[in-house]
């Protein structure tokens, strides 16, 4: 079954073989008919002539022996000449629309056929009555009669003509037309490539870069879906950074009547309340702190990324766990060098190995080498997460904890901050649940050579 291709120039290269074909088939069917009607007409004005002729040379003739020799050496391949005291059409035969068509234009061609009482028929149409009809199958039979009254009879075959376009013809027609598509995809591949940055633009814009504004060129509809992208684009860093800006505004502002709260909760002579008011406070404290994390997540610009050993980074996390007495390992690959921002990766692998450590008892790590990429496998002994919370869980405030415990809870930014600098160092984070038990979080980068 036949699919149809998927891109702009594939589509437009069908469109224009599919026209190129139609155009020679119908170019080539008209040639044909051309010729034909062309050889038809010609063979219809030869043979007009040449009953005229051929009557007046046998109506010159006394001798009847004489007339039939002559007619039977005027004869040829294509016209076949009898003299007769009868007519090989019958008078009785009964004109047909063809017949009368033929004979109608004979009479145009040749006006000396007007005056006479001409008779014409086809052998199919039973113009020659009974007798051996079939040696006259798909036979002109003209009659014309001769002053003592005898006739000149004529058969002539009735095929149409049929002509054969020479083979050199079509093998140039061939490479006429491949030349003319191999033109006309190349400059579709021109027309076309504005359409293909486009493309690649809108698939690479990313909030936290700054990306040049797409050139605008090409067609007049491209040229304003570019600019419509470029507006589009930069409205939605304006209204993202406003919007940012306005909330670590207040997530700072919030610090000083916190802070204020807290001084105040210490002069409180209840103990319990005071306990109460000062967990609440710390809640608040430890979801303004994360914001801010989340919020600055991605504030190096890509420029600023070089290259960096991950192994290393990975490695200081895993000794300052295990100086706390964690039960941590990592193997795997000794070096594999990334671009990207130590600071940033390092609080991205700290978020996903606390995860591991705060609902598991164990973190076990590995990095390896494969394809081009640097994985770094954090596995651990937990309860995991059910399957359809899988993507969820890395969204921003998601927290399948329900408790406000700060040691379990959290405030559900932790992995959606990994994943934000994950996706800006061009990777990915991929969680899935062990079989044996626990949650296994897999970080790729694009590896340095």
């Amino acid at each position: 079954m036949f699919k149809m291709p998927q891109t702009v120039l594939g589509r437009a290269g069908i469109v224009l073989l599919g026209a190129l074909l139609a155009l020679v088939i119908i170019g080539y069917w008209a040639f044909r008919q051309g010729i034909e009607d062309v050889a038809i007409s010609l063979r219809e004005r030869t043979l007009a002539e040449r009953l005229v002729s051929i009557q007046r040379t046998i109506q010159s003739i006394e001798s009847e022996d004489d007339r039939d020799r002559t007619a039977h050496g005027l004869s040829s391949t294509s016209l076949e000449v009898h003299w007769s005291k009868v007519s090989l059409v019958l008078g009785n035969a009964s004109p047909t629309v063809e017949s009368t068509a033929v004979e109608k234009r004979l009479k145009e061609i040749q006006p000396d056929l007007q005056k006479q009482h001409m008779r014409l028929g086809f052998a199919d149409d039973g113009a020659l009555g009974t007798g051996a009809t079939q040696a006259y199958a798909h036979m002109l039979l003209v009659s014309l009669p001769l002053d003592d009254g005898s006739w000149v009879n004529f058969a002539t075959p009735t095929v149409g003509t049929t002509y054969h376009l020479p083979y050199h013809i079509l093998l140039t027609t061939l490479v006429v037309g491949c030349g003319i598509a191999l033109v006309a995809m190349v400059l579709l591949h021109r027309v076309t490539q504005p359409l293909r940055v486009l493309a690649t633009a809108a698939e690479r814009f990313d909030l936290d870069s700054l990306q040049n504004p797409v050139a605008e060129n090409g067609p007049l509809e491209v040229r304003r879906a570019a600019h419509s992208f470029n507006a589009m684009s930069s409205r939605i860093r304006t209204l993202v950074a406003e919007r940012t800006q306005a909330l670590a505004a207040v997530s700072h502002d919030l610090r000083t009547p916190i802070t204020r709260l807290r001084l105040r909760t210490e002069m409180m002579d209840d103990p319990e309340l005071r306990a109460v008011i000062d967990q609440d406070l710390g809640d608040m404290t430890a979801m303004i702190d994360a914001t801010l994390d989340y919020l600055s997540a991605g504030a190096n610009p890509k420029g600023d990324f070089r290259k960096v050993d991950i192994v290393s980074i990975v490695a200081t996390i895993v000794n300052a766990e295990a100086d706390l007495g964690r039960d941590i390992e990592l193997t795997g690959k000794a070096h594999a060098l990334v671009s990207g921002d130590t600071v940033s990766l390092k609080r991205a692998i700290s978020n996903l190995v606390d995860n591991a450590l705060k609902f598991g008892s164990i973190a076990r790590i590995t990095v390896a080498e494969a394809d081009k990429h640097v994985s770094v496998i954090i596995a651990d002994d937990g309860p995991g997460i059910p399957e359809t919370d899988l993507d969820r869980v890395m969204e921003p405030f998601v927290r399948l904890e329900s408790s406000r415990n700060r040691t379990t809870g959290g405030v559900g930014l932790g992995l959606a901050i990994s994943n934000s600098i994950i996706r800006r160092h061009n990777g990915t984070l991929t969680l899935a649940n062990r079989l044996e038990r626990g949650l296994q979080a897999e970080v790729r980068f694009p590896c340095l050579e």
